[in-house]
């Protein structure tokens, strides 16, 4: 999934729906440095995961062993911890799952 379309996904979402595994903190992915990775998460907001998804787009990270890498909209989306080249692709698939489990007011996954 690129980052355009991470965007646009989460742009169609309830921004104040709380999911109970999403992600954050958007960093250059060590996998392969021109891709960007978010960490996961749980208990995030549709809205706050948006947020960041956009932030992150014209952004320059620091690649793991040095180097600048700005995410544009074609860039290719991980979800992975921040210096982990493992981790796995942010798909459509997989997006659409963690936008279905949905949390709660008290606190449980739905």
């Amino acid at each position: 999934m690129t980052l355009d379309d991470l965007i646009a996904t989460l742009e169609a979402a309830d921004p104040d729906l709380v999911i109970a595994d999403g992600f954050t903190n958007p960093h250059s992915y060590r996998g392969d440095y021109y891709d960007l990775a978010f960490e996961p998460t749980t208990n995030v907001r549709v809205g706050d995961m948006l947020a960041e998804a956009r932030e992150a787009l014209g952004t320059t990270y620091q690649g793991w062993k040095g180097g600048d890498f700005t995410m544009q909209g074609y860039t290719d989306c991980w979800l992975a911890e921040e210096g982990f080249s493992g981790g796995e692709t942010l798909g459509p698939l997989l997006l659409k799952l963690m936008l279905q489990q949905t949390v709660n007011p008290a606190g449980g996954a739905r």
